[in-house]
């Protein structure tokens, strides 16, 4: 059953999917010093006359603290988060060149967090590929790491620092250079690296005002920010690019489970498995599946299971005997105990011989104890054999309805 209301809409229109939220959350943040490093890592990612050597170099000094180069990671959130809803960090291979959609990443993602549950009991995001190891950042799990940047740059921007000032207008210098640069400029070297030495200089006089006390707990946001940022990006980057491969790995072997129900294909799946486990699971799985019984599902423990016990004793009506003294209904229990049963002959005997004979057969000590003495250490050990009995069914159980 689905939701009605709304769909005709839906269908007649167009998602139009974009990072926009992303966006805005970043523009937040975009104040102060941000501004000018964000600005210029736009410049340098798209300026056609730097060369990539040239380009790397200058990335390089705006790197040399970078905590401070802001601009640098709140601009490659918004092209990684762009290119979530593009598809373009999918996985292709030489067999495979088609480029994926968003629609396709949802449904394999969605896919492996079924699958995942179904084969490892856990969710997916226990192994790092839940929804948010996916698809995190634009779903806004960075929101609060981009808050607090605002937050620290707004503090630290209120408290007028020269080195904040020296370090905005090293970092608009280079950017002017930079801007000024035509699609057939000649590029003067010597300038831009001297700007960048600058730069590099003013940007740890910058650190160094706010490592002290009075702002060190401001840097530590944005040493934390940064890193947070980073590695969600990393992270997503290294799942969304292998994320066919990982999905088929996880249908495979949920297929190979499903095939475990064919009893020949299954001897043929343990018969050419070279792998220990794979043939435990195949050769033992019959015997295994024979253990698995309803009554015995959602137990979690020793605390439970002699509360299940005891409800399937008393739905076999057991114990059955409890009366030691009635030597008969004794001696019948006994009659009916898989253990004595071809070890003990009892027609022809007396009850008495009976009892005796199963107290021996089970090595109960009979020394010094008259038949009812005999009766009564017989009946408690069927008792406790009954319960046992039970408690191995309900342990077997567990075993093959957990995952191992």
């Amino acid at each position: 059953m689905s939701v009605l209301q709304g769909l005709k809409s839906l269908a007649e229109s167009n998602p139009n999917f974009t990072n926009q939220a992303v966006q805005d959350a970043i523009a937040e943040a975009n104040i102060g010093f941000v501004t000018k490093t964000k600005t210029l890592q736009y410049l340098v990612d798209v300026n056609t006359t730097l060369t990539d050597s040239q380009k790397t170099t200058v990335r390089a000094s705006l790197n040399v603290q970078p905590y401070l180069n802001v601009g640098r990671y709140l601009q490659d959130l918004d092209n990684h988060t762009f290119k979530i809803v593009d598809g373009s960090l999918g996985e292709t291979t030489a067999n495979d060149t088609l480029e994926p959609t968003f629609l396709e990443h949802l449904g394999a993602v969605d896919g492996i967090q079924g699958m995942y549950l179904s084969l490892y009991g856990v969710e997916a995001s226990t192994a790092g590929k839940g929804v948010d190891d996916y698809f995190g950042t634009l779903r806004g799990t960075m929101a609060a790491n981009l808050t607090s940047i605002k937050q620290a740059v707004q503090s630290i921007t209120a408290a007028a620092l020269a080195t904040d000032t020296a370090f905005q207008t090293a970092t608009q210098n280079i950017l002017n250079f930079v801007n000024a640069l035509g699609d057939s400029s000649t590029l003067d070297e010597s300038t831009l690296n001297s700007l960048l030495s600058a730069f590099e200089t003013t940007a740890n006089n910058f650190n160094t005002a706010l490592a002290g006390t009075a702002f060190a707990d401001r840097r530590a946001i944005l040493i934390s920010a940064r890193s947070a940022i980073l590695t969600q990006i990393a992270t997503e980057v290294t799942n969304l690019g292998n994320i066919r491969t990982y999905a088929e790995s996880l249908g495979q072997l949920v297929t190979f489970q499903a095939l475990a129900g064919n009893d020949k294909i299954r001897s043929l799946i343990a018969t050419t498995a070279q792998t220990t486990a794979w043939q435990d699971y195949y050769e033992n799985y019959e015997i295994r599946f024979a253990q698995l019984n309803a009554k015995y599902q959602n137990t979690a423990g020793d605390s439970d299971n002699s509360v299940i016990i005891d409800n399937e004793l008393r739905q076999r009506g057991l114990p059955d005997v409890t009366d030691y003294t009635n030597l008969q209904a004794v001696a019948e229990k006994a009659s009916r105990d898989t253990r004595l049963a071809g070890n003990v002959s009892f027609p022809g005997r007396s009850v008495a011989e009976v009892i005796k004979k199963s107290c021996e057969q089970l090595n109960i000590n009979i020394t010094g104890r008259d038949v009812y003495g005999q009766s009564k250490a017989l009946l408690e050990n069927m008792t406790n054999f009954d319960r046992d009995s039970i408690k191995l069914e309900l342990e077997n159980h567990q075993r093959a309805n957990t995952l191992s």
